[in-house]
């Protein structure tokens, strides 16, 4: 405990000392992020997950909004695949899809169903920003910027938080928004985003990933705000097979 105890002292001290983030130093931290999601996702891990989406604009009436959230237990990631059960609420409705990630694609049953849909991951990020793990280590890569460690206690313990700006094409990704030319332009000048990542202290291991994004969709005007986050845990967890059958469906009919 004395030895926790003065790891977190120096840690606070090294934070509150921190004025400035040389370009070496955010290179560094961005590598050593990056590896802690890389071990993660290869050692395989069980997870939970909150989420809400909140959408306002567009076709829904002004002064109105869309509050959508989203939770998820217990769920299981190995490699690049992940299951889970995944249950959604809006006001007094709500809803839990069995749902399951393999090769680039998401796939979706109502719980107690048999069928299967599926639709390409990347246009359903939106559902899960803070699981696609391997989205987060592409950020961190190529990152516009990444803070300085700051301490934080998550479920798992004390970890040290870095806050990491996405470069333009990731943010664009994390919200689902494939757009491109004048369409970009308008899109980037709206769009904010945020990925902050806990590396658990001691061991270095990754315990949370939390993703704030918020961006106006140029196509219609609808804007979204998506609070997301996943507290991880490392774990032997078994292969995860795709469907052998699915029905492919729009992104916008996943849920439907």
């Amino acid at each position: 405990m004395r030895r926790l105890t003065l790891a977190l002292l120096g840690l606070l001290a090294v934070a509150s000392c921190a004025t400035g983030r040389s370009q070496a130093d955010q290179d560094r931290d961005a590598a050593m992020l990056a590896s802690a999601l890389h071990v993660a996702v290869v050692q395989g891990l069980t997870f939970d997950m909150t989420q809400e989406l909140v959408l306002t604009g567009g076709q829904i009436p002004s002064g109105q909004e869309e509050d959508l959230r989203a939770t998820v237990t217990g769920g299981e990631l190995a490699g690049s695949a992940a299951k889970f059960s995944y249950h959604i609420a809006q006001g007094k409705q709500s809803a839990t899809y069995d749902m399951l990630t393999a090769d680039g694609r998401l796939f979706v049953k109502q719980h107690g169903a048999t069928a299967w849909k599926v639709t390409p991951l990347a246009s359903a990020t939106a559902l899960f920003p803070a699981l696609r793990l391997d989205l987060a280590r592409e950020t961190v890569l190529l990152a516009a910027a990444v803070s300085s460690a700051g301490v934080s206690h998550i479920a798992a313990g004390f970890a040290q938080k870095y806050a990491v700006r996405p470069a333009p094409d990731q943010l664009e990704e994390l919200e689902s928004i494939p757009i491109a030319g004048a369409a970009e332009d308008q899109f980037l000048k709206t769009a904010t985003a945020e990925v902050d990542v806990f590396v658990l202290v001691p061991g270095g291991h990754l315990g949370r990933v939390e993703v704030h994004v918020r961006g106006t969709d140029p196509s219609d005007g609808t804007t979204q705000q998506i609070q997301s986050a996943i507290d991880v845990r490392p774990a032997r967890v078994a292969a995860i097979q795709a469907p052998s059958q699915a029905q492919a469906v729009a992104p916008s009919d996943i849920l439907s």
